[in-house]
């Protein structure tokens, strides 16, 4: 349990100079219908509705270059963007290690916090722009992890292993293994299966009756119990977002430190995610392809 404490307790900081930027936005069939302050108020909650209302006001929002009304209605496909005059990234974890590769793939250690990829509020604080400066340009992601969650992470290095890749992960041909400390004591292995959506913001939500919610399954087995928490290893049969923190809330065993699904957690979309949790991805498997990586 201590382990996960440790690790990124030492972890080196990264911090990058204030830069100038504009990022595209592309309105999915979800978002169609709404006002534009609407929908970067719901998207990005954390930043308030005044702010989001400055900025369109300063003309930041712009569609094919020219700014947009708070109150115009957007159509699925539509490309908007917002520019940014001074971007600030919060500071991120930077040891990130090199586990193994081949002429296919390459398998890191992802710290946390730490984005995967550009969004949001960072850019050049993620894994792929610092792997990119590390010399492995042009990575396709196959699978994800949270900002918050640290471990194992696969890479292909070009179209055509990306596309072998990720067919495994679609046919669920590959075996992920998670480790949590959770608050409350697990005696017995648990099988949660419920469905999983978008709430608000970058918070998701589970439940047996929510509309549009997407089919997700995980397995616990609790490993140790030590004062009131327990270590439980966790494979995850689907991969949905925030599948594994979202399902031990709903067992009643949630990840004692998660700031958003945690025991004193704030899932209103107005919290940040700052720190990284007690979770962890200790190893994947893809026995096809001959994919064996653990830490």
């Amino acid at each position: 349990m201590t382990n996960l404490k440790i690790e990124r307790s030492a972890c080196p900081v990264r911090v990058v100079a204030p830069y100038e930027l504009t990022r595209k936005i592309k309105i999915k069939p979800a978002d169609a219908g709404k006002t534009v302050l609407d929908f970067f108020d719901e998207r990005f909650p954390y930043l308030g509705r005044d702010c989001w209302l400055d900025r369109i006001d300063r003309g930041w929002i712009l569609e094919n270059g020219i700014p947009v009304s708070y109150a115009d209605i957007l159509k699925e496909n539509r490309e908007l963007h917002h520019y940014s005059p001074k971007v600030k990234e919060p500071a991120v974890a930077s040891d990130i290690r090199v586990l193994d590769e081949t002429d296919n793939w390459l398998a890191v250690y992802k710290p946390a916090p730490l984005p995967m990829h550009p969004g949001g509020r960072y850019n050049k604080n993620t894994l792929l722009y610092m792997l990119s400066e590390m010399g492995y340009e042009h990575l396709k992601m196959v699978h994800r992890l949270d900002s918050v969650t640290s471990g194992v992470v696969l890479l292909a290095k070009h179209k055509e292993s990306a596309k072998e890749l990720r067919a495994a992960f679609e046919a669920g041909e590959v075996r992920k293994v998670y480790h949590a400390v959770v608050a409350g004591e697990m005696r017995e292995p648990i099988v949660v299966t419920a469905p999983i959506r978008r709430k608000r913001g970058f918070v998701f939500e589970c439940g047996e009756d929510l509309p549009g919610a997407k089919p997700a399954t995980t397995k616990f087995f609790p490993e140790e119990v030590v004062d009131g928490k327990t270590i439980v290893r966790c494979e995850p049969v689907t991969g949905r977002t925030h599948q594994i923190r979202l399902h031990l809330k709903h067992s009643g065993f949630p990840i004692f430190d998660d700031p958003i699904y945690g025991p004193n957690g704030d899932d209103s979309g107005l919290k940040l995610q700052n720190s990284a949790i007690s979770l962890r991805s200790s190893g994947l498997e893809i026995r096809g392809l001959g994919v064996l990586v653990s830490i």
